[in-house]
């Protein structure tokens, strides 16, 4: 299978969240059915709220806690997957691999359940497609690309289906809008077609009415907005929407490292740089730890350096990557959002070429002087 085709499929699921369909399903059933359902729901809320603000430990706790009081609730596994994949994206690691399979097939098996138990109720579908989705990605990364495709058809499917039969549960747009954009937006067969321009601009006013009405995935549709205007090249519409997120969860890697390269592409250097050290901060306090990360993040703020005139702190920073950057292992780790470590690696060695033919330069001329 080509190249482009495997990196729009991954594109397609991981540039945003499946994983956090809090709906709770209405219920007719007697008070004290309504009263366990608020009590789930407070529960999940109380556990996204956690793993939002990096407290996973806590978060994974609550997950279970609800596993094991709601067994055949789709939600339930949805919610330690979230966790899950949410250490293991900002974090660059693969840690909870394992687990993260176990759970993906569970979660097919209660999604298809649940829609089998109701046909008609859109949000069943919309855990079947986000059930789809997420078994889809994860087979991607570990190159199943057959088994990714066939779990891949299923998702525009159910999200469609979700949306026919509940069309104002506004958070099921956004799985659909964000599959409309990036297999427009990433394939060049595609964007060259008349219907491409149509079918991303769409995309992304799904994704802006999830902003706006979703209830349980604005969120989660800020930062699939946010990666969206970033691709788009408007960088100041990407920062804006970063803007509301921060004010929320500053220690958030993802977002810290979403905002440096941002300013980067603004070229306000210094903003970039000091974005990255709070971001060095973050992962050098972090509980879980990859190599590559560190290596690019040294890479980026040496690249703010250069920027900024600051040769001898852009050369220190590259040469202790360079040297980083033997102890990586990809059996542990994974690569970053916008592009793969072989493409950071190859730029770190020019840009250390770079900075040296300058400062060989300086120094020549400062010796005629």
């Amino acid at each position: 299978m080509g190249h482009t085709l495997k990196n729009i499929y991954i594109l397609i699921i991981t540039l945003s969240t499946w994983l956090a369909p809090l709906y709770l399903p209405e219920t007719s059933h007697a008070q004290n059915e309504k009263e366990s359902n608020r009590t789930f729901l407070s529960l999940y809320q109380e556990a996204a709220d956690k793993y939002h603000r990096e407290k996973f430990d806590e978060a994974i706790q609550l997950g279970n806690i609800i596993r094991e009081r709601y067994p055949d609730e789709p939600a339930g596994v949805f919610g330690l997957l979230t966790s899950y994949q949410t250490i293991m994206r900002n974090y660059r690691v693969r840690i909870y691999e394992s687990k993260f399979d176990s759970l993906l097939n569970l979660s097919v098996k209660l999604a298809k359940k649940a829609v089998k138990n109701n046909k008609k109720d859109g949000r069943n579908y919309f855990y079947l497609g986000c059930a789809y989705g997420s078994r889809c990605v994860f087979k991607a990364r570990r190159g199943e690309w057959l088994e990714a495709f066939r779990d891949g058809s299923q998702v525009r499917k159910n999200f469609k289906k979700a949306i026919r039969y509940s069309p104002e549960f506004y958070d099921a747009y956004y799985g659909l809008g964000l599959q409309k954009y990036w297999l427009s937006a990433k394939s060049k067969f595609l964007r060259a077609l008349p219907f491409a321009r149509n079918n991303r601009q769409q995309g992304i006013e799904y994704v802006k009415l999830v902003v706006e009405k979703g209830q349980f995935l604005k969120v989660d549709a800020k930062y699939g907005l946010a990666a969206i205007y970033y691709n788009e090249e408007e960088f100041e519409n990407a920062l804006e929407m970063t803007d509301h997120l921060y004010e929320s969860f500053p220690n958030n890697p993802t977002l810290l490292y979403r905002r440096g390269r941002i300013y980067q592409k603004l070229e306000r250097w210094a903003e970039a740089k000091e974005t990255f050290d709070e971001l060095d901060k973050v992962l050098t306090s972090a509980k879980y730890q990859s190599v590559s990360y560190r290596v690019e993040l040294m890479y980026q703020t040496a690249k703010c350096q250069f920027h900024l005139n600051n040769m001898r702190e852009a050369q220190r920073l590259c040469e202790e990557a360079i040297a980083l950057e033997k102890e990586c292992d990809f059996s542990k780790e994974i690569d970053g959002p916008l592009e793969p470590f072989s493409d950071i690696k190859e730029e770190l060695f020019e840009l250390v070429d770079k900075v040296k033919a300058i400062r060989v330069s300086e120094v020549k001329s400062s010796a005629q002087k």
